[in-house]
């Protein structure tokens, strides 16, 4: 045995492909060993037992080498769950990036609300963009935004937009062994101290974006301690990290997927399960979609913009709609108009509205309402059809102009042409005699 474990080392220093298998070491311990007359076991023993060794010794070094000592600039990447309290006063499920720094116990953090892997990039930009610099290594678990597939030997094949940012940002990828998420120990305890100290009590959020800002901050001013075993303050040991970091590329990293896509006879288009508008004129066409973490982007084949929308992650959402486009198109085709997307869109008063009317008159109204949505008016006509007995159309063009017209400037009825006038002079002379009691 001694000789295997002999064999086994010298193979660390020579190429994968050049080193011993289970036969090649039962052949030559037979063959070449002063132990080959003494070699009494069979050769699937021999095999069975390299492979033990091989993946021993490989998990070993791979254990010592990225985990055991932490080297300064290197990094641990993980996501965590937090709860959070929306406007509304809701309590939704947010997702915390995390990254850590093991060598000085540093670390940040951002939000959102998925785990994907266009926002696992863009949330690393921002970091390293706020940090000023890259992570040489960063140690990632089998993560489905990172990992297409594990391969035999421990290789990974990347998803191709994760494989693109590396490449741009030049730092190493590692990843745990699979099952082993336990061997990035200096995120996993991150994740849960920051949740305990930055989510604690739940907070409420109006904007994502400027907590994240916020939040890098608060990150950096909890560095501002001493370390758990280290006799030196984390920021100190933090500023050796940011000394070992790589630079930042000359250009930011754009994480979207660019694909095609063809719009439906509405001229939406579906994303995942959920439709966004076009444009009218693109029914049925296809168009380039430019999918960000926060941001979709419609592009026609020319590659110039159609429309652009915020995302939506939760599923089976209404359309996102720019009425302002689509209005126009169904009040020219009134009987498909109860059963389009655009209807669904109108506030309810409306919807009920348009159900209790003739043919006729559901006309006129889509007619009268496309300059008043073009304008950005329909606000004001949705409080006429609250505040207003509104019977029909002309009840409706009534209410409305009395609420929007300007009536306190009566216009000039003088013109240049209009002929000299002398004004009119009351002679309250007599008035006067009269309050004197003089003569009538």
């Amino acid at each position: 045995m001694a000789q295997i474990e002999e064999w086994l080392k010298e193979d660390q220093k020579k190429p994968r492909k050049q080193r011993n298998t289970g036969t090649k070491i039962y052949n030559r311990l037979k063959e070449e060993s002063e132990y080959k007359e003494l070699l009494e076991v069979g050769k699937q023993s021999v095999i069975n037992y390299v492979s033990k060794r091989k993946k021993e010794i490989l998990e070993s070094t791979y254990n010592t080498s990225i985990y055991g000592t932490h080297q300064a600039g290197w990094a641990q990447v993980d996501f965590g769950e937090v709860t959070v309290t929306e406007e509304s006063g809701a309590e939704v499920k947010l997702y915390e990036l995390i990254i850590s720094f093991p060598y000085s116990n540093g670390g940040y953090a951002q939000i959102s609300k998925r785990c994907t892997a266009n926002f696992l990039i863009e949330g690393l930009i921002v970091i390293f963009e706020y940090m000023g610099g890259v992570p040489t290594r960063i140690l990632f678990d089998n993560m489905s935004s990172a990992v297409a597939e594990v391969k035999a030997h421990g290789e990974r094949k990347l998803s191709d937009t994760i494989e693109r940012f590396v490449l741009h940002y030049k730092f190493k990828a590692e990843f745990c062994n699979p099952g082993k998420g336990n061997e990035k120990g200096s995120v996993e305890n991150k994740v849960g101290y920051i949740r305990r100290n930055m989510f604690v009590p739940i907070p409420q959020i109006t904007a994502i974006d400027e907590y994240n800002r916020q939040l890098l901050k608060r990150c950096e001013k909890n560095m501002e301690r001493g370390h758990y075993k280290k006799d030196a303050d984390i920021s100190e040991l933090y500023k050796e990290d940011k000394e070992a970091f790589l630079p930042l590329p000359a250009e930011r990293f754009t994480a979207i997927k660019i694909y095609t896509a063809k719009t439906d006879k509405y001229s939406f288009v579906r994303i995942d399960s959920n439709y966004y508008s076009t444009a009218p004129e693109y029914a049925s066409q296809q168009v380039w979609v430019e999918s960000g973490a926060d941001e979709i982007r419609i592009l026609n084949t020319k590659f110039e913009i159609i429309a652009v929308h915020k995302r939506i992650y939760e599923k089976n959402v209404m359309p996102t709609i720019d009425m302002k486009k689509y209005f126009k198109l169904f009040s020219e085709k009134p009987r498909s108009f109860l059963t389009s997307p655009i209807y669904l869109k109108l506030p309810e008063i409306w919807r009920d509205y348009f159900k209790n009317i003739s043919y006729d008159e559901l006309k006129k109204m889509l007619k009268i309402l496309t300059p008043i949505i073009e304008e950005d008016k329909l606000g004001d006509a949705t409080a006429v059809l609250e505040l207003s007995n509104i019977r029909n159309s002309d009840d409706f063009i009534s209410s409305f102009n009395a609420l929007t017209e300007n009536m306190s400037k009566v216009p000039e009825v003088i013109t240049d042409t209009t002929p000299a006038q002398t004004p009119y002079r009351q002679d309250l002379s007599k008035y006067n005699d009269l309050m004197a009691g003089g003569v009538r």
